[in-house]
């Protein structure tokens, strides 16, 4: 008698689950809907976040410099330099690391000096750092190099900086608004220009 309820339940239309293949359905349309998602949703960095990001950094050395006043006679006569920070680039390739570092003097009456890193920062992999050239200028006026390793821009205590220019591309083939972008370090005040383009 037990075994005729259930026959009863499952004829009459009553519930019944989803079968394997429904199942199986259903996680794949979920599945591809996140992986959607992810791929929409994710932050995408553009040549002008990258040369600002490098800006921010330059003009960080720039306040720190100031902050940090003259370095000693002494000091800047043994070392060859006045500047108290620099941004240089550490590893070369299509997305250099660049690190801003400052000047830290050696004790009275040493004459020495160390370069200390603060921070750095690695060109994101959507951006392309296609050169660099001292001077301000666009792209066809300066004399460019590709190696990063050899980009030092130096910041000194009354708030200039070394010019440069450096040209960011995109990776990928993007819009003419953001396939380009120039940083520009000014030599008065330090100030740090950048634009949608390279002229």
């Amino acid at each position: 008698m037990s075994g005729v309820g259930p026959r009863r339940a499952a004829a009459s239309g009553g519930p019944r689950g989803f079968t394997l293949t429904e199942l199986m359905v259903a996680v794949a349309i979920v599945g591809l809907l996140a992986a959607m998602s992810v791929y929409y949703m994710r932050s995408k960095v553009s040549t002008i976040d990258v040369a600002n990001r490098v800006g921010d950094l330059l003009r960080e050395a720039n306040r720190r410099a100031v902050a940090l006043g003259p370095v000693r006679a002494e000091v800047a006569l043994g070392i060859g330099t006045k500047a108290r920070t620099r941004v240089r680039g550490i590893r070369g390739g299509p997305q250099p690391t660049f690190v801003l570092e400052r000047l830290q003097e050696e004790a009275p009456p040493s004459t020495g000096a160390v370069w200390v890193a603060v921070v750095q920062y690695t060109v994101a992999r959507e951006a392309v750092a296609e050169s660099w050239a001292p001077g301000v200028g666009a792209y066809g006026a300066l004399a460019r190099s590709d190696d990063w390793t050899a980009l030092e821009v130096r910041c000194y205590p009354d708030g200039t900086c070394d010019p440069y220019t450096l040209f960011f591309e995109a990776a990928e083939r993007a819009s003419e608004s953001q396939r380009f972008a120039r940083l520009s370090v000014m030599p008065i005040g330090g100030a740090i220009m950048t634009r949608r383009d390279w002229n």
